[in-house]
């Protein structure tokens, strides 16, 4: 398809990620569909991922950056949601690479009042450390490759189901793929103008852990519904370590869903 307006904006959530970052990058030029332009929303990054940002793409990459002050995802999500051109938004994080239909399926999947939720594959640390930018570029994770089935073998990779692409509405009416599920923060999408009825991201949240769910509480609460996407938008997450969550943090989320009330950030978008 021949570039020409922006039909959706890809907002990419980064932290010192610049390698995985290429991969995303390598993965988004082997899209199905093209007409989309990137956002990178990066929380004070000092590995040269401006710099990355700032090469020729075959698409257009937007840098929104704030200083390194701690966790403040939702702050920098925040401003990059007002970088956006496009009125429909699809969420990633830096550290995960695409199947080249994800923007197609996601796009293929919005309605209007809706918002979509995809799940990934966790690619394990003796997959992760051999990922080549070259052969992202070649199509890797266009399919399942016999060194992934490997790594699930080895019980390092998981979720290796997740990899397969079933597009024929029954077969996923029968595995249960089209029950709606709640947002991951690495893999959704959704109208802007539904994020912003909600105030977007909460920026009181300034822990790990959290963010995603809260928007997703909101949306649920002024009446938005989820569209599960699982055995479509596959992606692949790269190993690295992770860290827990604070127990306040869970405590506050737990709560939150059983509050039919909650639908707007006090601390959101408005006062980025």
């Amino acid at each position: 398809m021949p570039r020409g307006s922006i039909s959706v904006s890809i907002l990419v959530t980064s932290y010192n990620q610049v390698r995985t970052l290429r991969f995303l990058l390598a993965s988004l030029d082997r899209q199905t569909f093209t007409d989309f332009e990137v956002v990178v929303a990066d929380d004070g990054s000092s590995d040269g991922t401006r710099e990355l940002c700032e090469e020729q793409h075959t698409f257009p990459v937007k840098f929104v950056t704030q200083g390194d002050q701690g966790y403040r995802k939702s702050k920098i999500v925040n401003l990059a949601i007002r970088a956006s051109a496009s009125d429909y938004l699809i969420f990633v994080d830096g550290d995960v690479v695409l199947e080249r239909h994800f923007v197609e399926d996601h796009l293929a999947l919005k309605r209007a009042g809706h918002f979509v939720c995809g799940r990934r594959v966790d690619l394990g640390s003796w997959m992760s450390r051999r990922i080549v930018l070259g052969e992202v570029m070649r199509g890797q994770f266009d399919r399942l490759s016999w060194r992934l089935v490997i790594s699930g073998l080895i019980r390092d990779s998981v979720a290796l189901k997740r990899a397969l692409r079933i597009t024929y509405p029954l077969l996923r009416r029968v595995l249960g793929y089209q029950r709606p599920l709640d947002v991951l923060g690495s893999n959704f999408s959704a109208w802007k103008a539904d994020v912003l009825e909600v105030n977007g991201f909460n920026e009181s949240q300034e822990s790990y852990w959290g963010e995603d769910g809260d928007l997703y509480i909101r949306l649920r609460n002024v009446g938005k519904r989820a569209i599960g996407a699982k055995g479509l938008c596959v992606q692949y997450h790269v190993f690295h370590a992770r860290r827990a969550p604070h127990v306040e943090n869970t405590a506050r989320y737990q709560a939150l869903l059983a509050d039919r009330e909650y639908r707007w950030a006090v601390r959101g978008y408005l006062q980025s």
